[in-house]
């Protein structure tokens, strides 16, 4: 009884995933459960071990190798034994082993697990490629063709057991982190199965169209496909809307933005939560596996909104659909801009007046094209509550030029403008937010089937 009391001080929390064994050892000797004798000992018994190993890797030819094939092979022992006290009910359990058992016994068993491991993931690569979504992703599409291959060819458990012989680029909704070899592989391939498993819950045609609104360029990107498909559901689920058309229209995105913009990010979590759960419910989702992993993903979700919501981007988070193979409906020329030397001298006029009335007048008088209004719009130095009133001088299919060719950019991208185009974006934005919602819903259609010539 005391010596089981002894042992449980040892926090299983603060072991390392990846160097089980060693963390182990570390804090079994800090908390006084292992002696410095029995710790040396235990290290003795691994140098045995890694003697044995090395000559066992050199078939019994050379009695030494170079340093950094030592240190692998130690790696790869001490990650073994690791795998298999890791097998065990729990600390108590592993260390009664350590102190009971030879290494070598530890590491035999190890091996043992680490051969129905291997299994395992065999069998989680197999749901991975039964599931596989039909996408033009090039990363998701050559890790599960190609990445997993050399694993399954190479890998090495005597040798190399902690080692991953993968190319593995496309990223998960979770990272998997502190494990290694063959561990690692089945996290990651657990982790895409239900991704992918959750994606079947959508048509691939719509899954394609939701992440070429995200980016058009979707196809040579490292971002994951199942968060996006798993907010646009969430977002849908926000409006009481059917899930399955996974698609916002201006009006959809302006109602969330009203109902998520005075909310703190608590509280935002806490609707996310919900919808999470409402949209498992009503894709009669009761795998509990893949409910724990979309919900574990809230936290991280929560975070885009708000960004989403304080960057005046929610387009950028709830994702409407675009199908790139459609062409524009409407062309529009925005007309030849006046020569150089009559533009400077208008800007110049045009900054030069006290008045806004003067300045007013001159748009009137000069300003006949889109492309000239749009240059004086940025280099003209007004104030939010002048631009208001020369926007008010244009048609909607204007406004909707200028909407998609100056949307506003999040703090983080605005290196790419000058202050002046920023201004710009910022006085546009704040005019559409004081227009009636058809008509803003009307313009920000627009900007969808326009194209600029």
């Amino acid at each position: 009884m005391n010596n089981l009391k002894k042992k449980t001080k040892v926090n299983a929390d603060k072991l390392s995933g990846e160097f089980y064994f060693q963390s182990l050892l570390q804090e079994a000797y800090l908390k006084g459960v292992l002696s410095p004798k029995e710790s040396e000992h235990v290290q003795m018994e691994c140098l045995k071990l890694l003697a044995d190993c090395t000559e066992r890797f050199t078939k019994g030819e050379s009695s030494s190798v170079r340093v950094e094939i030592a240190q692998g092979i130690m790696a790869s022992n001490l990650f073994t034994i690791g795998i298999y006290l890791k097998s065990l009910p729990d600390v108590d359990a592993a260390l009664v082993d350590i102190e009971n058992e030879p290494i070598e016994k530890l590491y035999e068993y190890g091996l043992l697990v680490l051969k129905r491991k291997v299994n395992v993931a065999r069998y989680f690569y197999n749901r991975v490629c039964k599931s596989k979504l039909k996408t033009p992703n090039h990363a998701y599409t050559i890790t599960i063709d190609q990445g997993f291959s050399p694993f399954f060819e190479t890998y090495e458990i005597n040798f190399h057991a902690h080692e991953i012989p993968s190319n593995i680029d496309y990223q998960l909704i979770h990272p998997v982190t502190d494990l290694a070899g063959v561990e690692f592989v089945i996290k990651y391939l657990e982790s895409l199965y239900y991704e992918n498993l959750f994606c079947s819950y959508f048509d691939a045609n719509i899954i394609h169209e939701v992440m070429s609104g995200y980016d058009i360029g979707y196809q040579n990107l490292l971002d994951n496909i199942c968060e996006q498909v798993f907010l646009n559901a969430l977002g849908r689920q926000l409006l009481n809307a059917p899930l399955l058309p996974l698609d916002f229209s201006p009006t959809d995105l302006n109602i969330l933005e009203n109902k998520l913009k005075n909310l703190s990010l608590t509280q935002i979590q806490a609707q996310l939560k919900a919808a999470a759960q409402e949209v498992m419910t009503a894709l009669f989702i009761t795998n509990p596996s893949l409910k724990k992993y979309l919900s574990a993903s809230i936290p991280k979700i929560t975070t885009s909104v708000y960004k989403g919501l304080t960057t005046h981007s929610l387009n950028k988070t709830f994702v409407p659909r675009y199908n790139p193979t459609i062409k524009p409906l409407v062309h529009y020329n925005m007309g030849i801009k006046m020569d150089d030397a009559t533009y400077r001298e208008l800007v110049t006029e045009f900054l030069s007046c006290r008045f806004f009335d003067d300045k007013l007048a001159i748009i009137k008088e000069h300003i006949k094209t889109l492309a000239d209004m749009e240059d004086l719009l940025i280099a003209g130095e007004l104030d939010p509550i002048e631009a208001a009133m020369v926007f008010d001088l244009l048609e909607d299919i204007e406004l909707a030029v200028l909407t998609k060719r100056h949307p506003l950019h999040p703090t983080i991208d605005a290196i790419d403008y000058s202050p002046s185009e920023i201004r710009l974006q910022k006085n546009l934005d704040a005019y559409l937010r004081t227009l009636p919602q058809d008509r803003l819903a009307k313009i920000l259609g627009m900007t969808t089937t326009i194209e600029v010539v």
